[in-house]
């Protein structure tokens, strides 16, 4: 009978009308209705059945319910669009081409794709270059939506135009283009063009300008389109920025005007591939323009360069090298986020190209220390940008005078 002597262990009554959450959770539900403390504060959803089984609580959903701190953008994609549609495309356009790229082009892209990862990408890398610290290197998202954009674009060109696709096509050249002038990998001037030697030697954004031109030129003629007429080529669509400024001779520098033979209503062969660069560079830097206004015309000049100026360039010809050159001294200064970068880098590259190479060539020269000393609202001692230095050891173009002198 020893047996009887042993303390009965107390087992604890089980639960039957408990929710079916807490049965599923394996906890002790408090069985307030409607909803449960324990479901409540857990965050899912409670229900009570009139079938109180632990099989049929089983075969029930738990619906998780969103805590109202998450975002409201379901996806992703669509939060990115948003910005893009509020914030980054008036940094990449104006006027009617803003309004298209704020309303049409969005819905454009709920359709398209390519033109979708275009669109994340640009927003993606605004967000990096404006808002958190500045680096060359990509993001892992950046590279994943950079990659299928250029997927689906060459998918699609490979499938032949159809005009449906036609501003599809036509907003993702012109996305990729700011994409690629956005983006460079160098750290210094001296990993940068012209005086990077490494392949691929050439600006990538030099490559591929005139690409969404040259498909304007294949699409074949169809029904008016409103993206494509606002994302037209500029011999298409001009762009209206007024009246040209006229120019006061006793502001551009001698040596500006004899090396682009301004000086002359009929310039020579020579220099008639610089000819209207060297106009539209010399009003920027001699005549009091608005800001806005030399950010439009440095994309003009860009976009609608000369297959002959652009050679030129690619050859690292001194001339064509000094117009760019000065033109990045122009606006690398207004904040513009997708070209200060390059600005930058390329900018001090090309002194540092020029002041090695070309020294000795007194207008060339002239040029040089006339930007040097701040004569055009350019480089300055002690001016950067942040994210963007020059290593120790580079030689100033100050420096490089006094060596060469």
């Amino acid at each position: 009978m020893a047996h009887q002597d042993r303390p009965r262990t107390q087992t604890h009554r089980r639960s039957r009308r408990g929710c079916g959450n807490c049965k599923l959770r394996s906890v002790k539900c408090d069985e307030t209705k409607p909803v449960c403390r324990r479901c409540q504060a857990y965050g899912v959803s409670c229900a009570y059945s009139s079938i109180q089984s632990l099989q049929a609580a089983g075969e029930r959903m738990v619906t998780i319910t969103q805590p109202r701190s998450l975002s409201y953008w379901v996806d992703r994609d669509d939060y990115l669009l948003s910005r893009f549609q509020v914030r980054t495309a008036v940094t990449v356009s104006h006027g009617r081409c803003r309004e298209v790229f704020q309303n049409q082009v969005v819905q454009l892209a709920r359709s398209a794709p390519y033109l979708r990862h275009a669109i994340l990408t640009l927003v993606l890398m605004h967000d990096r270059l404006a808002f958190h610290a500045p680096t060359p290197r990509l993001s892992l998202d950046e590279s994943d939506h950079w990659d299928r954009a250029l997927t689906g674009f060459n998918r699609q060109l490979s499938q032949g135009f159809r005009p449906e696709e036609k501003g599809a096509l036509l907003t993702t050249a012109a996305i990729l283009w700011f994409l690629v002038f956005c983006h460079t990998e160098a750290y210094t001037p001296e990993d940068a063009w012209p005086l990077r030697c490494a392949a691929p030697a050439d600006p990538a954004w030099l490559q591929i300008n005139g690409g969404k031109e040259e498909i304007w030129r294949l699409m074949p003629s169809s029904s008016p389109d409103p993206v494509a007429e606002a994302l037209a080529p500029g011999q298409f669509s001009p762009l209206f920025l007024g009246e040209p400024v006229g120019l006061d001779p006793s502001k551009v520098p001698l040596a500006f005007t004899r090396l682009f033979g301004l000086n002359t209503a009929f310039p020579s062969a020579e220099c008639l591939p610089y000819r209207d660069a060297a106009v539209e560079v010399a009003r920027a830097l001699y005549t009091d323009r608005p800001a806005f206004t030399n950010i439009l015309c440095f994309v003009n000049c860009l976009r609608t360069m000369t297959p002959r100026f652009k050679q030129l360039l690619l050859d690292r010809d001194p001339r064509a090298l000094l117009l760019l050159g000065c033109w990045y001294v122009k606006v690398r200064q207004l904040g513009v986020w997708w070209m200060t970068r390059r600005a930058w880098l390329e900018g001090e590259a090309i002194w540092l190209y020029l002041a090695r190479h070309f020294w000795d060539v007194d207008d060339i020269r002239s040029m040089l220390l006339s930007i040097q000393g701040g004569g055009t609202g350019g480089r300055k001692r002690g001016l950067s940008v942040e994210g963007v230095s020059s290593p120790h050891g580079h030689l100033s173009i100050e420096r490089l005078a006094d060596t060469m002198l």
